[in-house]
């Protein structure tokens, strides 16, 4: 019910300062009975946990709450079926850029970086080490800056502190990042960074984009058409796109392993680099609660007619 009452409140975007203050006394009161009735009532524990990932409305007079989504399924198999490398369907014809764009995408998509970290990104970046315990080699990425001379003339960044991070990468896409760096990245001498343009120069983030859009152009128009409607009428996948689609898949994947969601949270901040303060988790895991909340009125809703049929029979 309180799940139901927060996604009614916040379906309209011209909320009130009303809604914000309403909003706030539904919470207090729930936690209010959640601290109390907690030590006795395992329920109550997890009503506390899910309370406090949901956190509070922001005053309107600060600034409209931020609405994330992750790409519609139907968007992101398609973008995936375009970019993949040897498609029929992919917009750039020379399979090394190919292969550069594979690599950004999945850069975006299942490492969650942004897109000025994954342009700071080296061809040292790629770090591994063997774990004792079971002997299998373990890759991670270094998310920081360096000192090397980037001549871009939109410089990517490190945006906060935390930012500064080391994220796991799957053996299969650090075989990629080998693989792309050995045999298709293009060398002029001139850059240590990992991403490159055709001429060996550093990537730009205009570059990314455009490689973005060219990719959005190309997708099936039915599968625009569903991400246009999500999006509230945007015409091409950003990388933000990308990280929102990341970002909503982690929580879900460490709620699962953890079955506790304020921890969930804790390693959603380390592993995309927010402040221990920050409440982007949180928004995060609404628009994952969000969606379980439409299979739950759309598996209510089927329940409800076949009840109805069998009266009508």
């Amino acid at each position: 019910m309180v799940n139901d009452f927060y996604a009614e409140l916040t379906s309209d975007a011209n909320y009130n300062f009303t809604d914000v203050q309403c909003w706030d006394a539904v919470r207090l009161f729930i936690l209010y009975f959640a601290r109390c009735w907690m030590v006795q009532d395992e329920a109550w524990r997890a009503v506390l946990s899910a309370i406090n990932g949901t956190g509070r409305i922001r005053d309107p007079q600060r600034g409209r709450v931020k609405f994330v989504r992750a790409l519609p399924e139907v968007t992101l198999t398609e973008l995936l079926a375009v970019a993949e490398p040897g498609s029929d369907g992919n917009p750039f014809k020379n399979l090394s850029i190919q292969v550069r764009n594979w690599l950004v995408v999945l850069l975006l998509l299942l490492c969650g970086l942004r897109r000025g970290e994954a342009l700071l990104l080296t061809v040292d970046s790629l770090k591994h080490d063997v774990d004792r315990q079971t002997g299998e080699v373990r890759y991670w990425l270094d998310v920081t800056t360096t000192d090397d001379e980037d001549r871009r003339s939109s410089k990517p960044s490190i945006k906060t502190a935390q930012s500064h991070r080391q994220i796991p990468i799957s053996l299969d896409l650090a075989g990629l990042i080998e693989q792309y760096v050995s045999e298709h990245r293009a060398e002029n001498g001139s850059t240590r960074f990992l991403l490159t343009a055709v001429d060996g120069d550093e990537l730009s983030a205009e570059s990314v984009n455009k490689m973005l859009a060219a990719l959005s152009a190309a997708m099936a128009p039915h599968a625009l058409q569903r991400f246009k409607e999500r999006t509230g009428g945007k015409k091409r996948v950003s990388s933000h796109d990308l990280r929102h689609t990341c970002a909503t898949v982690r929580y879900e994947l460490f709620i699962k392993i953890d079955r506790d969601k304020e921890l969930a949270l804790q390693r959603m901040r380390a592993f995309f680099g927010w402040a221990v303060e920050s409440d982007m988790p949180a928004i995060y895991a609404r628009a994952a609660i969000e969606d379980d909340l439409m299979r739950t009125w759309s598996d209510a809703f089927d329940r409800r007619v076949n009840v109805l049929r069998r009266i009508a029979a």
